[in-house]
């Protein structure tokens, strides 16, 4: 498999038509973060990228609910929502459960938790998980065999939600014993093409990185396609069988480097460029090829604005009533596979959320020169001034 890939593909789980529609709706919120989070990760990853973005904002929105004060207020800018907390919450589990009722022969998205035994959460935000159609179990992570056998159970959960193509979500080091939940989402993709490519015509051909050249399996069609070209870009629309999801392709011209062209990409462009495809005769040449792609996402969500949920002063308290919870990693792995039939494609994302711990005492060593004053506290006079410089003199 080649190690960049100049095709830059922007994948599409659900039909989007036309125009981007109102702020207010919540898959235009998570369409804008999908082209944010991306561009994040392009700005450090200059190899293959792959992402499910709605995997990722299912996640972290689950974590978002238990937010309060300055913590939701930037889980909130990042994941794009445009309203208030209670309100994203029913538009997104409203969609999650459209989804399962309306969608279920496309692609599967399901989440789970993991709660610590015996700490206590808020009912209230077990309710929430709920809502989110989360299977809720309880775990042991402060025992060292009971947490192995969590990451065990959690591994399992994951693989069997994306027909095993993601394993190992969770590593030894992910998990200590300071975790108190973790916060899981899967999601599965399966569709042919509604005009499949014939293998016969699958031929090795050169594909030429911005460095060097491969030589890999390229898929060949000839078919009316949707199709918007420029000097500057073409876009084509691979669509699925029963037309009910598309990929889209966006190729940027030669002279462009595509992870500058990524870095310039959002979703209101690919809505203006959607908005524009007409269909064509299209003589496609396109590449074949599986990726899989993992991330920890912590430095990229810090980066797009979302610090305070990471740090000692993040504000979980309407997860358990205390301000003692944050966010310790946001860990999410992909896979996809292309051929000439259709387009496998799974991802999995974990919120591991832990219990803050207790302040480390700072360390200080006076081993060099330093100054000492003596002041009385109840007029505030300095009685004493001295420095301390050489201690060989000192009898």
């Amino acid at each position: 498999m080649c190690k960049k890939i100049l095709i830059y593909m922007v994948f599409s789980v659900f039909a989007l038509n036309g125009i981007a529609q109102s702020k207010a709706d919540i898959v235009n919120n998570n369409n804008e973060f999908a082209f944010e989070i991306f561009k994040e990760i392009v700005k450090t990853d200059t190899t293959n990228i792959f992402v499910s973005p709605i995997s990722i904002s299912t996640a972290v929105s689950m974590a978002y609910d238990g937010a309060k004060g300055k913590t939701a207020k930037e889980m909130r800018k990042v994941l794009n929502f445009s309203k208030k907390q209670a309100q994203s919450h029913k538009e997104f589990c409203n969609l999650l459960d459209y989804y399962s009722k309306n969608n279920a022969s496309l692609f599967k998205i399901v989440n789970s938790a993991l709660t610590q035994d015996k700490f206590i959460f808020l009912d209230s935000y077990i309710n929430l998980l709920k809502e989110y159609q989360a299977l809720i179990k309880i775990a042991d992570f402060v025992n060292p065999a009971n947490r192995e056998k969590a990451r065990n159970e959690i591994n399992k959960w994951v693989e069997e939600n994306t027909n095993n193509k993601i394993k190992e979500l969770i590593d030894e080091n992910s998990l200590d014993d300071m975790t108190r939940l973790v916060l899981l989402n899967a999601i599965y993709f399966k569709a042919d093409w509604k005009f499949a490519f014939d293998p016969a015509q699958t031929r090795q051909m050169l594909f030429f990185g911005e460095n060097r050249q491969y030589i890999t399996s390229y898929m060949h069609i000839k078919e009316n396609l949707n199709l918007y070209k420029t000097d500057k870009l073409t876009m084509l629309e691979l669509a699925y069988k029963d037309d009910k999801a598309s990929m889209y392709i966006l190729l940027p011209d030669k002279e462009t480097k595509i992870d500058d062209f990524c870095l310039n990409l959002n979703f209101d462009d690919f809505c203006k460029y959607e908005n524009n495809l007409n269909e064509k005769l299209v003589d496609l040449q396109i590449p074949k090829f599986k990726m899989e792609s993992k991330y920890k996402l912590k430095e990229q969500l810090i980066s797009m604005g979302m610090v305070q949920a990471f740090s000692g002063a993040a504000n979980f308290k309407k997860m358990n009533g205390k301000k003692n919870l944050m966010i310790d990693n946001v860990i999410h792995q992909t896979f996809i596979e292309i051929d000439e039939t259709g387009t496998e494609a799974a991802g999995a994302t974990a919120v591991v959320v832990r219990q803050k711990s207790a302040p480390q005492a700072e360390y200080i060593n006076l081993n060099r020169p330093f100054v000492f004053i003596i002041k009385e506290k109840d007029k505030g006079s300095i009685l004493f001034i001295g420095k301390f410089n050489n201690p060989s003199l000192i009898n």
